[in-house]
């Protein structure tokens, strides 16, 4: 009787468990399935939901502008983007909020970021304690001691920038894996592959083709890749996902993201928070100009 009590207890325990949320449980990444751990091994699988539907980000969804390049931390309380100039080029800005209830706001201009005239492609790595950007061609970042710290060490990222146009360069794993988008001189921009202090890294021959692949974005495991590309039609950039086994595995053939995020003319920047929970990228859905759009599960 003792046994047949203390296994039931067990069995009580174990449904309890797999009942409730588990912050460190894997989940489907992204639109198009894989697996991303978010940096922590799994309990148990959770099966998130379908995206619900993308809206515009009040502040970074202006009718006449273009406003694009956003990126999360890893909280999804900053937003980073872009906004196309009145004079031409772009220009880094922020937004915040207390909690993923609230709406953005805080809209503030990142004079420390925006030295030249094209100041675009800013992304996070997963500690929120470094930025990438693209500025003029030149690939940049910025660190900062806490996420309520002012940024500070500005500079160009040594290795990675070439004398090629490069911009987005995201990093994932350990902060030293790496992809950026980069001007091929021929067709467009090339998605390039490596680790940060080894170079500028190998172009990713999988996923790259004769059209531009732009807007790069890696999971936090460094396991599946999100880009844009405008292989499909002239003119029309949509998104793109690829995946692999392992870490220097090859990239799987790219595959477009499907609903909600196939809808407009031009969907491109994709990016998500490691829980999963919240995807932003930039859309001509609304109005005919890139905005900021976010969706969450």
């Amino acid at each position: 009787m003792r046994c047949w009590l203390l296994l039931l207890a067990l069995i009580g325990a174990c449904n309890a468990h797999l009942g409730g949320q588990d912050t460190h449980s894997t989940a489907p990444d992204g639109p198009a399935g894989g697996s991303d751990d978010g940096g922590t091994l799994a309990d148990a699988a959770v099966m998130l939901g379908p995206w619900g539907t993308p809206t515009p980000v009040t502040g970074a969804a202006s009718a006449g502008t273009n406003e694009d390049d956003p990126t999360l931390s890893t909280d999804g309380l900053e937003l980073y983007y872009a906004v196309a100039q009145s004079g031409g080029g772009k220009n880094l800005y922020r937004m915040t909020r207390a909690s993923r209830s609230d709406p953005f706001a805080n809209t503030t201009a990142l004079a420390a970021f925006n030295g030249g005239t094209a100041n675009e492609g800013p992304r996070l790595a997963y500690d929120d304690l470094t930025i990438y950007w693209g500025e003029d061609g030149d690939i940049y970042s910025a660190t900062r001691t806490s996420t309520t710290a002012a940024w500070t060490v500005i500079g160009k990222v040594p290795g990675v920038d070439t004398a090629a146009y490069e911009k987005w360069l995201a990093v994932c794993g350990d902060a030293s894996h790496f992809v950026v988008s980069r001007d091929n001189g021929a067709t467009g921009q090339d998605l390039y592959e490596g680790t940060l202090g080894a170079g500028p890294g190998t172009r990713i021959d999988a996923v790259s083709s004769t059209a531009s692949e732009i807007s790069s974005f890696v999971s936090k495991d460094c396991l599946t890749l999100y880009f844009a590309s405008n292989r499909i039609a002239s003119n029309n950039t949509q998104i793109f996902i690829s995946t692999r086994t392992s870490i220097g595995a090859a990239w799987s053939t790219p595959v477009q993201a499907a609903s909600p995020f196939d809808g407009g003319t031009d969907n491109e920047d994709a990016g998500y928070t490691p829980d999963q929970r919240l995807f932003v990228f930039a859309t001509t859905r609304g109005n005919g100009t890139k905005d900021v759009y976010l969706t969450t599960r």
